[in-house]
């Protein structure tokens, strides 16, 4: 299993006069960035800056965080080479690398320049456990409060001593459906209830826009994406902790890469003389299925299964939906219940899906098996 990483946040409270040397700090570390990138670009500091050292350009920050800042102008100068556009960064934040900064019980310390000389200042944080070796500091500040992020890298975990397969189908109605291969299915989530709130974020916005208020939307999208991510973590957590209690040692979710369709072939499906009604309705729908952080989710799912152990693996989602788990025929379902027309068996669409799911082959895997693949175990709810 591969290195794994995380990133703890931690709140800090800096004073007055901390706050305003961070502002400072950070306001020089990006004007930095800006300018080594932009020689960068005019070839002033060639080959990409190679053989270039913190000797060679001057800033009020320590040497270590020139060094990192360095490092950053090179990663946004090659980024600015595939995107065909050379960024200006303006949010204020810096950089310190593992070597000169450290927690201590609710303080963090870190070197900062005050007036020419590099000083050690201790901040007030929250208490955190850094469970793992740390790596890079990062400080922001967002919405007048100054917060950290450090970059963790967690030990290799023990791998999962469960047999149990289990498949993961994850939908707009029914945000999560679970199969247990041999144990059941399972469903998670309240679809309605989110579905709701979405409509209730974008009709806020639809108004705020239609005033003018720019800003109030920006807000509005920025709460809607960390309300979602608060409901995938919570969604994750309790599908990961179902696995882990099932004795699961495989879990196959479907890869979601490039699935939506392309908009010419979305605005196709609506114009063959639908009526305003039918056009309406599916505009809705895209919107909805364009918006939904289904990717997310199968990330949240696979980083906290990967931490236990578990072996995570990709499948390919086509047909999981409309394949019959007993006979293997395909049939489209009728809204959320699916009938197959050449054995009879009934189920939930969505379970349908997990059920699919858990009997496929990933991607980095190996098969279920044929005595396995043969059951038809997806009446059952563990």
């Amino acid at each position: 299993m591969s290195e794994m990483k995380t990133t703890v946040p931690v709140r800090l409270y800096p004073t007055p006069e901390q706050a305003a040397l961070l502002r400072t700090h950070c306001q020089e570390y990006i004007s930095t960035i800006n300018v080594l990138v932009a020689a960068l670009d005019s070839d002033v500091l060639p080959e990409g800056g190679k053989g270039v050292s913190t000797k060679d350009f001057t800033a009020a920050l320590p040497s270590a965080v020139k060094n990192q800042a360095l490092r950053d102008a090179r990663s946004v100068w090659k980024r600015a080479g595939a995107l065909g556009v050379l960024p200006m960064l303006r949010k204020p934040f810096c950089q310190w690398n593992n070597q000169n900064w450290r927690v201590a019980s609710d303080m963090l310390l870190l070197p900062l320049c005050q007036d020419g000389i590099v000083r050690q200042m201790a901040i007030r944080c929250a208490p955190v456990a850094l469970d793992g070796t740390p790596s890079l500091l990062r400080i922001k500040r967002k919405r007048g409060r100054w917060s950290a992020e450090i970059a963790l890298t967690l030990p290799e975990p023990e791998p999962a001593t469960g047999e149990a397969i289990m498949g993961v189908d994850v939908g707009i109605k029914i945000p999560a459906v679970v199969h247990i291969i041999g144990k059941g299915s399972r469903f998670f989530g309240n679809g309605h209830s989110q579905r709701f709130r979405r409509r209730h974020f974008y009709a806020g916005r639809k108004q705020l826009q239609q005033a003018g208020k720019v800003r109030a939307v920006r807000k509005s999208q920025g709460k809607e994406q960390r309300w979602m991510r608060d409901i995938n973590h919570t969604l994750s957590r309790q599908i990961v902790t179902h696995a882990q209690e099932q004795g699961v040692g495989v879990i196959r979710l479907e890869e979601l890469a490039g699935i939506r369709p392309r908009i010419s072939q979305r605005t196709a499906r609506t114009s063959r003389g639908a009526t305003a009604r039918k056009a309406a309705k599916a505009r809705k729908n895209n919107r909805m299925k364009n918006t939904w952080s289904f990717f997310q989710l199968t990330q949240f799912i696979t980083y906290k299964a990967e931490r236990l152990g578990m072996h995570v693996e990709q499948i390919n989602p086509s047909y999981t939906s409309q394949t019959c788990p007993a006979c293997f025929a395909r049939n489209k379902a009728d809204d959320r219940r699916y009938v197959c027309a050449a054995c009879g068996w009934m189920g939930q669409r969505a379970a349908v899906g997990a059920i699919n799911s858990a009997r496929d082959t990933g991607r980095r895997g190996h098969s279920a098996g044929a005595t396995v693949a043969s059951g038809s175990d997806g009446g059952r709810v563990a």
